[in-house]
């Protein structure tokens, strides 16, 4: 994971998997069937561990916590140690070749179903009163997920973690949150 994180697709050779993973090309292969798929297992992978900090955001029970949540993990996420300093469906495949179209499009799904389930706690505050009807949720969440993002390239930029502290508290008071 770390090496396709830190890599991307196109950065990351089989030589490089079977020396991290200390096994053999054929054992990758038999397990995965080729770099596509373990790709594939990786992001599987990392959206069930390393990005549960968005879906804990999203559990908050109001849109200020939900946002303020959101923001928060992101930054401490970001700052983490351990892995890159960014997250990894920006980074490990947003411009490719024609060849890698196919890890692209896993980031690119990643990323909408992202989209997608902030939408739907947003939807959920509208109803509940806490967005305010005039709001498009489709925009709302767009610039949500633009800021985080930005918040991402920052960090791979090499901002500090008291630099995106600021960038997220500054985007929490234009929002007013």
């Amino acid at each position: 994971m770390l090496l396709f994180w830190e890599r991307g697709f196109e950065g990351t050779s089989m030589a490089d998997l079977t020396q991290a993973m200390g096994l053999n090309p054929s054992s990758i292969y038999a397990a995965f069937g080729d770099k596509q798929s373990l790709y594939s297992h990786v992001v599987m992978r990392y959206v069930e561990t390393r990005a549960q900090y968005a879906e804990d955001a999203l559990a908050e029970s109001t849109l200020p916590k939900v946002v303020r949540a959101l923001f928060c993990n992101t930054v401490t996420f970001l700052a983490g140690s351990g892995h890159p300093p960014t997250c990894m469906t920006l980074a490990g495949a947003v411009g490719c070749s024609p060849d890698a179209a196919p890890a692209r499009d896993i980031m690119t799904k990643t990323r909408t179903q992202n989209d997608r389930a902030m939408k739907e706690r947003f939807l959920l505050a509208q109803k509940a009163g806490e967005l305010p009807k005039d709001v498009n949720v489709d925009d709302f969440t767009r610039f949500i997920s633009a800021t985080l993002a930005g918040l991402s390239i920052q960090a791979a930029n090499g901002a500090t973690k008291t630099e995106l502290r600021r960038t997220a508290q500054m985007a929490l008071r234009y929002l007013g949150y």
